[in-house]
């Protein structure tokens, strides 16, 4: 489960900020969090605040983090980050990324520093359950030294393995954690684990539609685990109240005597084009409606479909993923094409005292202020974005404002009395 996310110099984020989903003492709405090891963590975390004040750039910073994780750079390949671009000083200075999280029963403490040309730093910590005193394992520490040209190294004992093998195999735009894993280091993949299966993340400019069809495309080579998918989606799309009485999803492989090229298209370039797509197979989903009066099936493809149902079929695959298999979904903004009354219940699903046994998360932003009511959330699941007056992403909790239980959360922001708000001037043509 994830415990905590530190970004700085990123993007909007010029100084560190920190998302914790560690619970407050407070004892409301006890089924909103679960117990790991000695802490208490959040099931849901919502963010709000005004357009453009980095609400997005948190959940892409994360989503960077795991792509320079998954993704290790060739030779001379630059890195994907972007610094925060206001001010000079920090153009050329690392962005920082940090996660800690629990998995296996151990808390680790992973973090990095990284310009577009070179890793910089990089760290992990571990500190295994059942222990008396809650004190760190040095895994092992990387530290660029700018003056000498040269990365200074610390392993700790508790590290195994051919460390100093996989030290000259890591490249300067390489992760030590990333080659570990790659090398078959049986602590370090553990870790890369948690990064490649331990979350999901949906941003608007993705399309995860792709993930709840490869859900149940890789499920067909087990019948009875297919079977299990079609009936959850299923279910799923017939209790949001789109008129949807079942859905088909089927495959299609290439043929090349479908496609449509002009007549003057050169020979060179179709076969170029039927070469790379020779063996592909694209993937339709239709759902199925009841004509009335007959109740005769009518099938309609995705395409025909509003963008709300279109919206929570997309989420649907991301979704079911996180609840069944523990997962942490990280998903930009939430509400988009759909009703308040879906959006509450993708919430409640994931704080149900149910969810709690596999260690589902859910972390969204959303402008939706009919989600702060104290009955859904705790004080300590909502946080708020705003910048400063450096042009700087600030990220705090409402806790900061010391709220009265039950007060009426949706008044308060709406208000001002949390800040986040946009500062809009009227909209005039002239002048």
């Amino acid at each position: 489960m994830l415990v905590e996310f530190k970004v700085a110099n990123y993007r909007s984020f010029r100084e560190e900020q920190t998302l914790s989903l560690v619970a407050s003492k407070d004892t409301e709405l006890g089924d909103n969090c679960v117990q790991q090891g000695k802490l208490r963590l959040l099931k849901a975390v919502g963010i709000y605040g005004p357009n453009a004040s980095g609400k997005s750039n948190l959940i892409k910073a994360l989503s960077t983090m795991r792509d320079i994780i998954e993704k290790p750079g060739k030779p001379g390949e630059r890195l994907p980050v972007t610094p925060f671009k206001l001010h000079d000083k920090y153009s050329s200075e690392p962005s920082s990324f940090e996660v800690t999280f629990i998995h296996e029963e151990t808390r680790y403490q992973y973090g990095f520093t990284a310009t577009t040309e070179r890793i910089h730093d990089e760290w992990l910590y571990a500190y295994p359950q059942g222990r008396s005193r809650d004190i760190a394992q040095t895994w092992f520490e990387r530290k660029f030294n700018r003056k000498t040209d040269e990365t200074e190294w610390n392993f700790g004992s508790y590290l195994r393995g051919e460390r100093e093998k996989l030290k000259d195999r890591t490249t300067n735009n390489v992760l030590f954690l990333s080659a570990g894993a790659q090398w078959n280091n049986k602590q370090l993949t553990a870790v890369y684990k948690w990064f490649s299966e331990g979350f999901l993340i949906v941003l608007p400019s993705e399309r995860p539609t792709v993930t709840t069809i490869d859900m149940v495309m890789d499920a067909q080579r087990d019948e009875e685990l297919k079977n299990v998918w079609y009936d959850y989606l299923d279910r799923i799309m017939r209790f949001a109240d789109f008129g949807i009485h079942g859905i088909n999803i089927k495959k299609q492989e290439f043929d090349p005597g479908n496609v449509p090229f002009p007549p003057d298209f050169p020979d060179e370039a179709r076969e170029s084009v039927l070469k790379e797509y020779k063996g592909r197979v694209r993937v339709e989903v239709e759902f199925i409606h009841h004509a009335e009066p007959t109740g005769k099936d009518v099938h309609f493809s995705n395409l025909e479909e509003s963008n709300g149902t279109r919206r929570f079929f997309e989420l649907a695959g991301p979704w079911l993923l996180a609840l069944t298999e523990g997962r942490a979904l990280l998903v930009d903004e939430l509400e988009a094409s759909l009703h308040p009354y879906l959006v509450r219940a993708w919430i409640e699903s994931f704080q149900k005292p149910k969810a709690s046994g596999v260690g589902a998360q859910l972390i969204f932003t959303t402008h939706d202020t009919t989600l702060l009511d104290p009955e859904l959330f705790r004080r300590d699941q909502i946080w708020f974005t705003e910048k400063d007056k450096h042009g700087g992403t600030r990220l705090y909790s409402m806790l900061d404002y010391k709220p009265r239980k039950g007060e009426a959360m949706q008044r308060g922001y709406l208000s001002g009395r949390y800040g986040a708000l946009p500062i809009i001037k009227s909209f005039e043509l002239n002048g």
